[in-house]
């Protein structure tokens, strides 16, 4: 999968892009940090990518962006998470 993400003024290395899937029955939520793969072309924009098994359909998975920096503690309820809505 991959996502297009424009910062702006951010740091790239301020932010953490994420899938995230809810849990499917007892399971817990899948989340699979995206790398940055490169630049777009557009001041700021950048590509994400990861890769992730078939076993689940891609639109159980919704890209998010969360602040990062080491020792981070983000709950999913944080104002400051961007949801993707398609």
């Amino acid at each position: 999968m991959t996502v297009k993400v424009y910062l702006d003024k951010l740091d790239p290395k301020a932010v953490q892009v994420q899938l995230f899937a809810e849990p499917q029955g007892n399971g817990e939520s899948e989340i699979h940090v995206m790398e940055v793969a490169e630049a777009d072309g557009t001041a700021n924009g950048y590509l994400y990518r990861a890769s992730i098994s078939a076993r689940r359909p891609a639109e159980h998975y919704t890209p998010r962006i969360i602040p990062y920096f080491d020792g981070a503690a983000v709950p999913l309820e944080a104002r400051q998470i961007l949801w993707y809505e398609s």
